[in-house]
């Protein structure tokens, strides 16, 4: 069977769309080419693909000469997965991405990821940042300006922070709705992340809970948000907003913080 007609009926075979898995699944070829294109992993490094659901990526990645684990947590789609060309060298895990144990290795991360559960990946990732070094997404546009966001921009808070003090983050291109099927409400854009620590990794936690206090209100004053945690907040810093900082700034806050703690 000629490999574009194999994918066709792959893709009429697999099963609807299922509402309580927040599924949009990306038809338009061209979207996934581009997506596939950006893919640059480095050697020794193995595919991460969560969600790969109908496989109109999933297709592309397994053309590429690395080792590749698809993580889905729809068990029929899963099984159709394993129909598509070149499967046989996938590893399949069947679970939620949030829950199921990584393997404790190289990974370059593939995704379009399901609006309801953006938020919780992409703090997955950064828990995994040893293991994650970089990859692609594709998420909510509104979402990618927060990634994307800089230092005194209203869109600049604590996601945008804690990712780009592990990662470079850097906008490809937008995805309109009707790229998918059922569309969704909003546009998509397409973002690939690179590991570029502004924090040392044995400090990262600490800093993140920081950093959720700091910007825990973002309209509130800064000393107000740390006050709630009995941390203080010295000048310069007591009468600005979380936006307003930049990941050095915090960071000296932090560091500032902790001496007065033990002062």
């Amino acid at each position: 069977m000629p490999f574009l007609s194999g994918i066709t009926a792959f893709l009429s075979a697999t099963s609807r769309p299922m509402p309580r898995f927040d599924q949009h699944f990306l038809r338009a070829r061209r979207y996934a080419e581009q997506i596939a294109a950006a893919v640059s992993p480095l050697p020794g490094e193995t595919l991460l693909e969560v969600g790969p659901g109908q496989g109109q990526l999933t297709r592309y990645l397994l053309a590429k000469p690395f080792p590749y684990i698809g993580v889905e947590i729809d068990e029929l789609l899963l099984e159709r997965l394993k129909a598509l060309p070149q499967a046989e060298k996938a590893q399949w895990l069947q679970g939620d991405f949030l829950t199921i144990d990584l393997p404790p290795q190289p990974l370059y991360f593939i995704s379009n990821l399901p609006y309801s559960i953006t938020g919780p990946t992409l703090f997955r990732i950064l828990e995994n940042q040893r293991w994650i070094r970089a990859g692609v997404l594709m998420i909510q546009a509104e979402v990618a300006d927060k990634l994307c966001a800089q230092p005194g921009r209203r869109t600049w808070g604590r996601l945008s922070v804690l990712f780009q003090s592990v990662y470079q983050v850097r906008r490809l291109f937008r995805v309109p709705p009707g790229a998918f099927s059922p569309p969704p409400r909003v546009w998509s854009a397409v973002v690939t992340f690179e590991r570029s620590p502004q924090v040392p990794l044995e400090e990262w936690s600490a800093f993140a809970d920081f950093v959720r206090q700091a910007c825990l209100h973002p309209r509130r004053t800064l000393r107000a948000n740390l006050r709630e945690a009995g941390l203080p907040c010295p000048s310069p810093w007591a009468s600005l907003r979380p936006h307003q900082l930049s990941i050095q700034a915090l960071y000296k806050l932090w560091k500032l913080s902790l001496a007065h703690s033990s002062s």
